[in-house]
């Protein structure tokens, strides 16, 4: 009788089969002995269980382009420009692809050890890079927390990033034990002089690669949406009403990627905005919708690699040719 590790084992090595020995299902049937669908169920399953991970290490030549269009515009160290997967009509975001192409980023760096302390906001994108991320033995890496890792309501932590990453590659995670946003400018200035803080955010200067999300000011951004417990209802309204379009690493930029006059950018905690452009730091995003969003902070000069799905990117150049260079 198999036990559950067996199974593991047999799904793990029709895994290897299928895509590293370049073998049919129908071929994998017939030497194990299993029927088709036993197989393509195996298959799935080590799909499932995040066994098998699909790099593809090259771009289509009309996204190379635009990659070079888009480092010489925004002064970009590199920029990798992911294809639009989804099916016709989907109006998700691509988020899949979006997570793929910053897991074989990350592993890279990983691997290569250019990169043993890693500094992470958080947001959908980030979530579907770690989940795309190969588990693989690090563990003298760091994995800190670039903002206050606390939130309103403490059922609902936003900020798992860290932890995802840390069970990932057995390095050790940091957490900024505060919250996003404290509630009043002196309550942040008592919260930054304490010791942990002290510590956690010396950890956050110190990383070899920042990875970040950027959010758009809609509505449906996790950062607006009331069940996270991370802004006041209403918080939206007046960031936007004080010209902001952007979100980076808790830091609200307005159309020029200048940080907004509004008490909010006074009370996040975290690296300063300044710290930031001192970093090596890689955005990650997605969606026609954040355009805005991504050119202000490009401009902002916070931001030096990219990695950016073709709707975005497409959006983003006809926002930028409408822009002075």
């Amino acid at each position: 009788m198999s036990t559950p590790r067996d199974q593991q084992d047999l799904a793990i090595y029709v895994a290897w089969l299928s895509y590293v020995g370049g073998h049919t299902q129908a071929d994998i049937a017939q030497r194990l002995s299993l029927s088709r669908a036993k197989v393509h169920r195996l298959i799935g399953e080590a799909h499932d269980a995040g066994f098998v991970h699909v790099f593809i290490d090259r771009s289509p030549q009309a996204l190379v382009d635009q990659e070079d269009r888009l480092i010489a515009r925004y002064g970009l160290t590199q920029c990798v420009l992911v294809p639009d997967v989804r099916a016709p009509g989907d109006t998700a975001n691509n988020t899949v692809a979006i997570g793929s192409a910053a897991a074989q980023y990350v592993h890279k760096r990983l691997a290569s050890g250019e990169v043993r302390a890693l500094g992470v906001s958080w947001g959908r994108s980030l979530a579907e890079m770690t989940r795309q991320l190969p588990r693989e033995s690090y563990p003298d890496l760091s994995i800190v927390s670039l903002m206050g890792s606390l939130t309103q309501r403490a059922a609902i932590n936003p900020f798992d990033v860290v932890y995802r990453l840390a069970e990932i590659t057995g390095g050790q995670g940091f957490f900024l034990p505060v919250p996003f946003i404290a509630d009043t400018v002196a309550d942040r200035g008592v919260l930054l002089a304490q010791r942990s803080v002290v510590d956690a955010l010396a950890r956050a200067r110190a990383v070899d690669l920042c990875v970040v999300g950027i959010a758009a000011m809609k509505a449906d951004q996790p950062i607006f949406r009331s069940e996270r417990g991370l802004l006041a209802d209403g918080a939206r309204d007046e960031l936007m009403a004080s010209g902001c379009v952007a979100e980076v690493v808790g830091h609200f930029l307005d159309a020029q990627g200048r940080l907004v006059d509004h008490p909010i950018n006074r009370r996040t905690i975290g690296l300063s905005f300044a710290e930031l452009v001192q970093q090596n730091v890689l955005a990650v995003v997605a969606g026609a919708h954040k355009a805005a969003a991504i050119h202000a902070v490009l401009q902002s000069g916070l931001v030096d690699r990219l990695i950016i799905d073709a709707p975005a990117a497409d959006a983003l150049e006809r926002l930028a040719a409408e822009q002075p260079a």
